[in-house]
């Protein structure tokens, strides 16, 4: 008879990251990024949301109370909150830790930060809340914006909090992800500049190297600093002879059309439109979503058969807000699974609004009524400047930035 021994290398279960190795932020901070922290802690002491709803009777707005709300400060590290039914919050801190905070404590911090925003008069100023501090040790908030959590490698949930309702209409509970946007400080950036999202457009007819120079040179004070002339170049392209047409968008580091395909999951023309609205926004200075949709309904071109039903870019235009507010970004793809549940919007006077895809006509009235293009900086970004390839083609590129209007 034979005996065979197998031996394995013990196995070590992994250190789990502590909260108490979580750094602490540096003390200045913008409104925008207090806000996320004032929401919190005014959710944890109002323990009801109101989704709102454009038909809505004053009076009898939905009532969803709030079971628990989770936070996190760190990539591996979670704070849930939880309301007892004495309303206090026990807090659960990672697994190890566990506190209870009363509910007049949550109460009255909301009101001390927001008296403290409310306070500084300049909206992209950072200052610091020290007063504040033994709090936020006692709540387990070393950071004051919210931590958006990995999902898988290069992409991340754009959730700010997760927040567990009782839903009166269904009798369920379940855990929802929220988006923080603030009226506090300076207005709040749906869709963030960056190399991404570069539209490229080709030149119908090229051009001299001495127009290509001209072009490029142009630029217009702002202040006392010059800046790229966005719409002075595109105006003087026509002049000379050419037009632009859209021919595609940035594609990332490992030469992947991430946003490309993304913006094609929404609607197979979506990135001809959204290349429209720009090209018509930097063209005309026209900047909200709302009217250049208009305007590109009345070019129609698209194409679209429009005898009977005119709100094709409309509706498309919306789908897309939508898709940007509940989760889609440019850098990564976009299955339209992991959606969050809406948006938390902390107003002037202190109160959050709640647009929740519960309404999702309010939530899209909200998005295509209230965002705008904006010209980030032409130099960071890479745009708005005549380029040639190697076979003698010629291109411009515009870039997309959606802002919130105040």
């Amino acid at each position: 008879m034979s005996f065979f021994f197998f031996f394995f290398d013990k196995q070590e279960n992994p250190v789990k990251k502590s909260y108490k190795s979580v750094s602490w932020d540096k003390p200045e901070k913008n409104k925008g990024e207090w806000s996320e922290l004032y929401t919190l802690f005014k959710l944890l002491a109002d323990q009801n949301l109101y989704p709102i709803e454009k038909n809505q009777i004053d009076g009898e707005r939905l009532r969803l109370p709030i079971l628990s709300i989770m936070r996190y400060i760190d990539q591996e590290i979670s704070v849930e909150y939880l309301i007892m039914e004495d309303s206090n919050i026990n807090m659960n801190i990672n697994n190890e830790d566990q506190r209870v905070v009363e509910k007049s404590d949550f109460s009255y911090w909301a009101k001390q930060l927001f008296a403290e925003m409310s306070s500084i008069k300049k909206k992209d100023a950072s200052f610091a809340i020290p007063s504040l501090n033994d709090f936020r040790e006692k709540t387990c908030c070393p950071k004051v914006a919210c931590v958006n959590r990995k999902i898988a490698d290069n992409c991340k949930d754009k959730s700010d909090l997760y927040i567990v309702i009782h839903d009166t209409l269904t009798g369920q509970t379940p855990k929802q992800g929220f988006s923080i946007k603030s009226e506090i400080g300076s207005a709040p950036t749906l869709v963030n500049a960056s190399l991404l999202t570069n539209f490229h457009y080709r030149l119908t007819n090229p051009l001299t190297q001495d127009q290509i120079d001209c072009v490029n040179n142009m630029v217009v004070k702002q202040g006392n600093k010059s800046v790229t002339d966005v719409m002075g170049r595109l105006a003087k392209i026509k002049e000379l002879g050419s037009e632009l047409e859209f021919c595609g968008i940035q594609q990332n580091k490992n030469n992947e059309d991430v946003f490309l395909e993304n913006l094609i999951l929404v609607d197979s023309s979506m990135p001809q439109i959204l290349a429209w609205l720009l090209y018509t926004s930097f063209s005309t200075g026209e900047r909200r979503i709302d009217k250049l949709t208009e305007m590109i309904t009345k070019a129609n071109p698209m194409k679209f058969p429009m005898t009977v039903n005119t709100k094709h870019y409309e509706a498309k235009v919306k789908r897309l807000l939508m898709d940007f507010a509940l989760g889609m970004l440019p850098s990564q793809p976009w299955e339209a699974t992991d959606l969050a549940s809406g948006v938390l919007v902390v107003k002037p006077s202190g109160n959050i609004d709640c647009y929740h895809v519960l309404y999702k006509d309010t939530l899209e009235e909200y998005l295509y009524h209230d965002l705008k293009f904006e010209t980030a900086s032409a130099t960071r970004h890479d745009f708005a400047s005549i380029k040639t390839d190697s076979h003698g083609n010629q291109y411009f590129t515009l870039n997309l930035q959606l802002r919130f209007i105040q």
